[in-house]
């Protein structure tokens, strides 16, 4: 053997070593300088909206979000992410050899910023089923004020941009006037595609078009059969094909005979009660696990489909109605809003954060498409603020 090609072996050995060694040290293996042995590590990636918020690792200060921590033991680990002026996050966290286990943290606001948005009344708000529209009601308080008769009548907030519209989609607009029609006299129903709003009188039904004034609205009186089973047909027909989306077969079935099913805007994930009472659990359509959830009054799905918002109220103890619910008929004043506490939680049933406690109707919060923000209707218990208006209530 030349000395040329044991030189040349010895240094192909070497640089295959070097390799592997680093290949070692990228996925996170380590030379322990206790006993010389080469160990596994693992890498927590650690990411929060807002971000630069400080991580604990088991209450001890390790870094600022965003960030990866590097070269970990294998363990569950006590994850804390505190920023101020922020509701603290926390969970323990899995980090496992050679892989990298991530966090994404949504930290709200301490005290949330609460804002009117309307000033003349709101009365039967209701949202629409693909949570980017939310119907109310302008109650004429004067009939001798030309200003609330112009502003009286049924309005829509859209918040998702439309098409040549850029810049309007988050402006309020009125869809129906007054015109000696009392609309808190009806019952409000959206079409499965939320386009049109059918509005139910004692001896008429009328159908509204969301993106234009209807004046006059359309009488659908003699047609109302078709309309109802043409829509009720829709929204089968989008009930059995989500269904059918579920490949894990138990839990399809489980799907498909629960008193109690929201669907998170995704479609990746579902709340559900067997028999719509107790037992609220979430399923993870990708992962397949279940998490349990508290029993409240209402549940609502945030967009981002990994938290939810609970509202607990003073309410007679009922079972919870998925939100967006599908028709409103009751008309509500300042003393009928009942004490209610709004908090977010994690799809999984951790980090919990009280957002508002107040007079509020449990049954219309409308979250805004980027979850910044929540529109509720609420009111103040004074002389000038006590009729119910639209409050915005900032989370970021």
């Amino acid at each position: 053997m030349s000395r040329r090609f044991l030189i040349t072996l010895l240094t192909v050995v070497a640089i295959g070593i070097i390799g592997a060694i680093a290949i070692m040290i990228t996925k996170g293996y380590r030379i322990s300088p206790q006993t010389g042995i080469i160990t596994g590590t693992g890498i927590l990636s650690v990411n929060s909206e807002p971000d630069q918020a400080s991580v604990y690792l088991d209450d001890h200060l390790t870094t600022a979000t965003n960030a990866n921590i590097n070269a970990l033991v294998p363990k569950t680990y006590d994850v804390r992410i505190v920023k101020e002026g922020y509701i603290t996050w926390e969970k323990k966290i899995e980090v496992k050899e050679g892989l990298v286990s991530e966090v994404k943290a949504t930290l709200f606001r301490t005290i949330p910023t609460v804002y009117p948005i309307t000033y003349t009344g709101a009365q039967m708000s209701l949202i629409s089923p693909d949570n980017f529209k939310m119907i109310y009601v302008v109650p004429v308080s004067d009939p001798n004020d030309p200003i609330t008769l112009k502003k009286g009548g049924v309005w829509v907030w859209e918040t998702a941009e439309r098409q040549f519209n850029i810049g309007r989609g988050n402006e309020p607009r009125q869809i129906a006037l007054s015109n000696g029609t009392d609309w808190t006299k009806a019952s409000f129903r959206w079409s499965p595609d939320s386009t049109q709003v059918l509005a139910t009188f004692p001896d008429r039904q009328l159908l509204l078009e969301t993106d234009r004034l209807n004046d006059p609205p359309k009488d659908v009186t003699l047609q109302l059969a078709a309309t109802i089973s043409a829509w009720d047909e829709q929204e089968k027909t989008r009930n059995t094909t989500r269904l059918n989306s579920i490949k894990d077969v138990e839990l399809r079935k489980v799907a498909s005979s629960s008193a109690y099913l929201n669907w998170s805007p995704d479609e990746t994930r579902i709340l559900y009660s067997q028999d719509g009472k107790d037992n609220f659990k979430v399923a993870d359509l990708t992962s397949r696990k279940t998490y349990d959830l508290p029993k409240v009054n209402y549940y609502s799905w945030l967009p981002d489909g990994l938290h939810l918002v609970l509202v607990e109220s003073d309410e007679p103890a009922k079972t919870p109605i998925p939100t967006p619910a599908k028709t409103v008929s009751q008309s509500i004043t300042q003393s009928s809003l009942p004490n209610s506490r709004i908090s977010i939680v994690e799809f999984d049933g951790f980090n919990r954060s009280e957002i508002y406690i107040g007079t509020l109707d449990p049954k219309s919060i409308f979250v805004w498409p980027d979850s910044s923000r929540l529109i509720v209707v609420s009111s103040f218990p004074t002389s000038n603020a006590s009729k119910p208006n639209l409050f915005g209530i900032n989370l970021k």
